[in-house]
């Protein structure tokens, strides 16, 4: 390299920079040309340049990805010697250099991951906040940040990572394994580590095996920090497990077959059925509201035999049988007929969006909740409109009506549960399989 180049990077001087870049256009291309090169953005990254680092980041993107003879990025010299702020400006300038993989696979995040700190733990999270899928990453030896804070018994940088998963639903990554088939709680059995067994409990398969066959109460069970107390908690959360090859040789379990049958596994069909059965329910819900022929706006008691009544301020319109205000003014066949079709498709169309929605459970709750308060609110509608002396007859049928969508809406649900059970209990060595429905990742 050039030694006036050092120089301007030694003095973080930008001026000098440009300077030199002006008297020689090819200045920067040249010290990039070798396959490993060491860059004036890696010199000056190492030396917490920051200002000389950013400009030349600028100028030559490429360069915060390059990878030194030593297997270093840019930002894992920096990281090394500490220069946060360089470390930080380079996060700016662009999120996903947390990712670059340097030597054995070691990003940005696994480095602090391992460090133990304030400053280290701050970043690590500003880390995590910037880049959301660097957590996926894996080092050379299969391994996550998470399993790198475990061997490292760094708890704070563990509970930084376990608390970040549980918020942005990822706890998944809790469950893959590394190079030995080994998942953070197998780890943190065999480095006798409770505090984070503990905090695992729950979120992670107790039940995954790593390839000595293996499971992590097995190796809490022979460990020198062997705790009876966790040991029982270990045990009331194993259960048998399946492999990937004995799960796929079983026969399809009722919620795979009700999702088969359906169709809701291709999403162009779901979205046809969404939008239609959202249309019908929209409209027959808005039936109810305006039903043909309307609402009586008063009320009258039984009238005299004989005799006719007539409401006041009118002088055409006859009254001939008792009402109240708010009943609908259809009556006989025409209102039994109306209320059967219109709930009939107002359920069915509820029926359909939960259907739909069940391909999704857990993550689709609230809208199951949603659907059974709107049939709640429809069946409590009509009841109220039905005029009384048809009450009795008009109950019974729209209570019914309602049960059929209830029991449509609960045995999927059943089914779903059952085929839970089966699939939790499958320990896949492979991290992602995301065309089983259900499957733990």
């Amino acid at each position: 390299m050039d030694p006036r180049l050092h120089q301007a990077i030694e003095y973080d001087d930008v001026d000098e920079l440009h300077r030199l870049i002006v008297e020689d256009r090819k200045l920067l291309d040249r010290v990039s040309e070798e396959p490993f090169p060491n860059t004036p953005l890696h010199v000056a990254a190492a030396a917490g340049k920051i200002q000389v680092a950013m400009e030349v980041a600028i100028l030559k993107p490429s360069f915060s990805r390059k990878l030194d003879p030593e297997g270093y990025s840019p930002m894992h010299l920096a990281l090394q010697h500490k220069h946060y702020h360089t470390v930080r400006a380079l996060m700016t300038l662009d999120p996903e250099l947390i990712r670059v993989q340097g030597r054995c696979g070691i990003t940005p995040l696994h480095y602090v991951a391992g460090k133990e700190g304030d400053d280290e733990l701050e970043l690590l999270a500003e880390f995590l906040s910037a880049c959301r899928s660097s957590i996926e990453d894996l080092t050379s030896r299969c391994e996550t940040a998470v399993h790198v804070a475990v061997k490292k018994h760094n708890l704070k940088a563990f509970k930084v990572l376990f608390g970040w998963l549980k918020r942005v639903h990822m706890t998944r990554i809790l469950n893959w394994k590394d190079q030995d088939g080994n998942t953070a709680l197998h780890i943190a059995a065999s480095e006798g580590q409770p505090k984070i067994i503990k905090l695992l409990i729950g979120y992670t398969d107790v039940n995954a095996k790593n390839f000595q066959n293996r499971t992590a109460l097995d190796i809490f069970l022979v460990n020198v920090h062997f705790d009876e107390g966790l040991a029982k908690r270990l045990c009331l959360r194993s259960t048998s497990t399946l492999s990937l090859s004995q799960f796929l040789s079983m026969e399809l379990t009722h919620f795979e077959k009700y999702l088969y049958i359906f169709g809701i596994q291709n999403e162009a069909t779901l979205n046809i059925i969404l939008i239609v059965a959202t249309l019908i329910a929209t409209a027959t819900y808005q039936a109810v509201l305006s039903p043909p022929g309307g609402y009586w706006q008063d009320s009258t008691s039984n009238p005299p035999a004989n005799s006719t009544v007539v409401t006041p301020n009118s002088s055409s319109i006859a009254v001939e049988k008792p009402h109240q205000a708010g009943n609908i003014i259809m009556s006989g066949s025409n209102l039994y007929f109306f209320a059967y079709l219109n709930s009939t498709a107002f359920y069915v169309s509820v029926l359909s969006i939960g259907v739909s929605a069940l391909s999704l459970w857990p993550n689709t709750r609230i809208v199951y909740f949603s659907l059974i308060i709107l049939g709640f609110a429809y069946y409590t509608f009509l009841v109220i409109e039905f005029p009384k002396s048809f009450s009795v007859v008009g109950v019974f049928a729209l209570a019914f009506l309602w049960s059929l969508p209830f029991v449509g809406l609960v045995l999927p649900w059943l089914s779903w549960r059952e085929h839970f059970r089966v699939v939790s209990r499958v320990d896949a060595t492979r991290r992602q399989i995301s065309d089983i429905p259900g499957l733990k990742e």
